[in-house]
Order: structure tokens, then sequence, then C-alpha cells
């Protein structure tokens, strides 16, 4: 039997019913999709709209920090940015530059705000206004999507990455015919370009620090910035830490070899203090940087058997320009000694003396001042005797060429508006000692010791110029071997040429006084009384000792070591080409680990104003209510 369904009025139109409102809920829900849809295509237009204005704003801020850096990198000095940007305000905007991004919007961008918290930094903010240009007339109307961005930035001349190595050469770095213990390089050497070597007969000289290149596009030709070795990739020797700290013992200016059990473990709270002025034969990725001697170039970092570290490339460390003189004038005049305190605690007697330089006259029979305010008008020779040094305080400005020779005793840097000439030894009355277990009586020890700078806005020229010639040196400091370039705007530079006259009358090579000057100087300084077994020799003529902190524009170089003795250089030298050619062996370095700066906030133990470089660093970023 099968039941069938009695259909009723009544169901017909609870059926009707139900159709009628479930066809309603599908419109409204239809009619809220659409709603919410349209509101999310509005919400999503908009933001469309805000990050495009953003990006507006950010493009027109990386252009006017691109333009301020430009011209503060070239020119290493702040007076055209202090004259166009001082009172700058938000309602007396300074170097306004405006741009479009075609289909996209436009910006206009400004400097707001500048001040000066100290001599060597200005502090800049800059707005940037981004906006959709809906109407295509160039101005922001009231209806148009915006974003406001400003950012404050630094630009400082802080102490240039380039005093960090014993050995620096811009153009070409090279080593030529040393071998074994002929070269024993107890620091780290670069080039911004290829660095080359070329062995001996009796194989690799020893490199006790890393090796770098790095490519230069601005050279001609383009360096690639590759370490060039001999030998199928054959690397200079080291010394392994026992027979480093040995040689150590006996030459205190070299640097400390790290010794866990002293230094610390790596990595340790102890470690860290120490590290920056330590030598160690392995390289290693400590935090990111070297530590150790290693090899580093355009094809990455590696130990000096091959095994690499890191494979990103190397690349160039812009170098200090002397070419405004008057900067250096208006710094040894205006410069007073800003330590009150050493790092041990103990009050500096030189705080807030300003800068002087005296040597002894034999014929007054006393010290006379040689400079007025810090500054020597034209050229001068200087000439310290064992018992009556160069006494040198602070930066002095030379306005011509400096000659020097002999016994120096304080800490400061001479300028030379033209050539420093170094006609015989350098020697520091009171050397540093790096030796010693305990960091803190290292550096106290060390900090009041005699340190010596000299910077050449010309050349350094080393000998006796009335004997330079063909080949030697005077082949490396004409072209090819000296390299020509461009500056940051593509301007060509042309190589050095030391037989170029120049300003003065006389080559560039040669110094101001002419030979017949510099013969009577040297014949004077015959006086000094600087031979290790501390006797008067009148045949010392040639250069086999130079402590000193060496810079030039130029070139350095010259004849060295033609006394039969060689030559050690306890500091650095910093050039844009280098013309050191030795007449004997050996050739040491040791590099002045004093000098170094560990951090761009963190001065070096000690601060002889040497020349500085510009740089730039991002303080703060925020978006201002439209």
């Amino acid at each position: 039997m099968e039941l069938k369904p009695i259909r009723t009025r009544r169901t017909r139109g609870s059926t009707m019913v139900t159709t009628l409102i479930m066809g309603g809920l599908a419109t409204i829900t239809g009619v809220a999709y659409l709603d919410i849809a349209t509101q999310d295509m509005r919400t999503a237009a908009a933001r469309l709209r805000e990050v495009s204005a953003q990006n507006l704003a950010e493009g027109g801020l990386q252009a006017i920090m691109q333009d301020l850096w430009r011209q503060f990198k070239i020119a290493q000095r702040f007076d055209s940015l202090q004259s166009a940007l001082t009172g700058a305000s938000p309602t007396s905007p300074r170097w306004v530059r405006t741009g479009v991004f075609a289909g996209v919007g436009n910006y206009t961008a400004s400097v707001i705000g500048f001040e000066q918290p100290d001599s060597f930094t200005r502090r800049i903010t800059v707005r940037s206004v981004g906006w959709v240009d809906r109407n295509n007339n160039g101005q922001l109307d009231a209806n148009e999507p915006r974003q406001v961005i400003d950012q404050t930035f630094t630009l400082a001349l802080t102490r240039s990455a380039v005093f960090d190595y014993a050995y620096f050469v811009n153009n070409y770095g090279w080593m030529y015919g040393f071998s074994n213990e002929q070269l024993v390089m107890n620091g780290d050497a670069r080039s911004n370009g290829d660095f080359e070597f070329q062995y001996g007969s009796g194989g690799p000289p020893v490199f006790n620090g890393s090796i770098v290149a790095s490519p230069n596009e601005k050279l001609s030709p383009r360096a690639e910035g590759r370490i060039i070795l001999p030998g199928g990739n054959q690397a200079p020797r080291q010394w392994d830490s026992a027979t480093y700290a040995t040689r150590q013992l006996t030459d205190p200016m070299m640097r400390q070899v790290y010794n866990s059990a002293i230094h610390g473990a790596i990595g340790s709270s102890t470690f860290n203090l120490w590290r920056d002025y330590l030598y160690n034969p392995q390289g290693q990725m400590i935090g990111g940087a070297p530590f150790g001697a290693v090899l580093a170039d355009v094809n990455g970092t590696r130990r000096f058997d091959s095994q690499t570290l890191d494979s990103r490339p190397t690349s160039e460390l812009v170098l200090p320009d002397l070419n405004d003189l008057n900067y250096y004038i208006n710094l040894s005049r205006n410069w007073r000694n800003p330590k009150a305190t050493y790092s041990d605690g103990l009050p500096n007697p030189n705080y807030n003396q300003p800068a002087y330089i005296e040597v002894w006259n034999p014929q007054q029979n006393r010290y006379v001042r040689v400079d007025t305010n810090g500054v020597i008008n034209g050229s001068i020779a200087l000439i310290g005797y064992q018992d009556k040094p160069i006494r040198i305080h602070g930066p002095i400005t030379v306005t011509q060429d400096v000659v020097i020779r002999g016994y120096v005793e304080g800490q400061g840097t001479l300028y030379a508006g033209r050539n420093v000439h170094i006609v015989g030894d350098i020697v520091y009355k009171n050397p540093p000692d790096s030796r010693g277990n305990l960091l803190n009586s290292v550096l106290a020890l060390n900090e009041r010791r005699d340190a010596l700078g000299l910077a050449a806005r010309g050349s350094v020229m080393m000998g006796n110029t009335k004997r330079f010639g063909d080949p030697y040196p005077l082949r490396y400091m004409t072209p090819p071997f000296t390299r020509g370039r461009y500056d940051e705007n593509g301007n060509w530079i042309p190589p050095f040429n030391a037989r170029e006259i120049d300003s003065s009358g006389r080559m560039r090579y040669q110094s101001a006084y002419g030979d017949s000057g510099q013969n009577e100087i040297e014949r004077l300084s015959l006086q000094i009384d600087i031979n290790r077994n501390g006797t008067i020799d009148t045949d010392e003529r040639g250069i086999s000792r130079i402590d000193a902190v060496m810079f030039t524009n130029f070139v350095g170089g010259g004849n060295l070591a033609t006394d039969g003795r060689g030559l050690t250089v306890n500091g650095a030298i910093i050039a844009k080409d280098e013309a050191m050619v030795l007449y004997s062996l050996p050739l040491r370095f040791n590099y002045d680990w004093r000098i170094r700066e560990r951090s761009l906030d963190d001065q070096p133990l000690i601060n002889i104003e040497l020349p500085r470089v510009a740089s730039v660093q991002r303080l703060a970023w925020q978006k201002v209510r439209n």
C-alpha cells in the first residue's frame, strides 16, 4: 500500500513565502557584497594612491640626499653647503629640488633644517612631498593624493679608513723584486685598484697582515681589483705566531700577535677590546668582518691558503683630498688640544693649548718657535738633533714646502701646501712600545709617546732630489706608471708627471728651495746624531728610517736606503701613486696602530688631526600628517 501526500493551498502559500524570503536575502546579500567589494576597491585604490605618493616622496628624498652627498663628497668641505643651507626652516626651505616620474606623479624636496653640532659635522633635515598629479599641471592641488616625509641625516668629515693600512695606494699597488725577509710588512696593505706582486729569486716576501685590492672604474684603464700573484697564485708567506712574538721582543714598534691567554678567547669582551690592535696569521670572519691576515679583492675574501671566507667583492675607499689649503690653515689657527684627560684618567698638561712647532737654533743656543698661530708662510727646513729634537704640538700648516730630517718629539701633523721633502732619517725621541700584557697599561704608555703626520698637498719626496734621474726614481713618477682617473663628476684628472713645471717655477718633484738650498740643508743635517751606535757619522746621507704617517695627494717616493742599511717605516705611507726605490734591503713596515679608528664614534688612541674624508649617516625618518 502506498501513502500519497495531500497537497493543500496552505502548503503552496508557505512555499511562495519561503521563495520570496530567500530571494530577498539573496538580493540583500548581493547588494552588501557589491557594497563591500566597491569599498574594498575604493580602499585598494586609496592605498595604491597612498603608496604611489609615498614612493614619490621617497624618490624625492633620495634625489635631494644624493645631490647633497655628491656635492659634499667631491668638495670634502662644508663651505658651499654652509652658505647655501644656513637659515633653512619649514617656512624658509633651501636647496629646493623638483622631479617627475612619468605616468606616476611628482615630488618637491627641500632642506628645512641645518645645524652644526661641531666643526666636523652638519645635521640636515630634508622634507619631500610626493603627489599624484591628476590634472598634469605640475602643481599640488587640494584634491590630489599626497605624502610628506621628513628625514634627518648627518654629513661629517671623519677619519678615513685609508689610515688603517701601513701601505695604501689609490692608483696601483705594486711590490716588485722582494724575496723572503727582504720585505717584511707588519701591517695591512691595500690598493684602490689592482695589487701586483713580482717576487725575487728567493721566493715570496713576508706579509704579516692583509692584502686588499678593489675594483676602480675611475682609473684609466679601469682596474678590475685583483691581487695579482706570481707562480700559480702563490701568496706571500707569513710568520707563525711564535716567530712573530719572538721578533717583537726586539722590535717593540711591531703590533702584538694574538694570544688567547692575553687577549681573551675570540669573541669575548677582552678580545673585542684588543681586536683592532693585533696580528693573527690565520684569517677568519668574526662578526661579519675579517680578523687576521686575509687576501681580499673582487673575488671575495680568502685566507692565505686560498680558503674562501666571504664571497662579497671589495669596494674602493675614498681618499682624502688636501686641495683646499685654507681649510688646514684655519684648522691650525683655531685648533686647541681637545684631550682633557688621558685614558688612565690623569690630566693632559697640554689640554686646550694651541698648535705650535719649535726647533733648536744653534746660533741662538735656544729653542725658537717658527710658526705664527700654527701657520708658516712659505717653506721651512726643520732639523732635529738627538738631544734637541723638533718639538711639535697639533696641526701645523706650511703654505709651501716642508723639508725635514732628524729627531722629533711631541704629537702633531705637518701640512704642506706643496711638497714634503724627507732628506734624512726621521726618528721619534720617545717611540711607542707595543709590548705588554695589560691593555690599559699599553694604551696609557703609548698615548703619551711621539707621533708625527706628514701630509702633502703635492707629493712626499724622499731623498736628495738633485740625485733623482731616469730610471730611478723618475720613471715611476711619470706616465704610464702613474695613472690618470676621472673624478666624481666624470672630469678627467691627468696622471702625475714629476717633470712638469708647477706654479713655483720648478719641476713638481723638486724642492722650492732648489738644489743648492737642499744641498745646504743636507750638509747642516749631517750634524744630527741618528746612528744606531750613538756616534756622529758625517758620511750619513741615506734614509734608513722614517717614523711618521705619510700622506700625499700625489706621489710618495724617491731614492731610499742609499746608505746600504735598508729602510724601516714605522707608521704608514698613503698616496695616489707610490714610487719608492730602494738601493739596499731589507724593507720593513711597522704599522702604527695608535692612529687606527676603531669605529665612527670612537676616537683613535692618538688623534694627530690626519686628513679627513666625507661620510654620511641617516638618523631619523618619519611621515608628516598631510
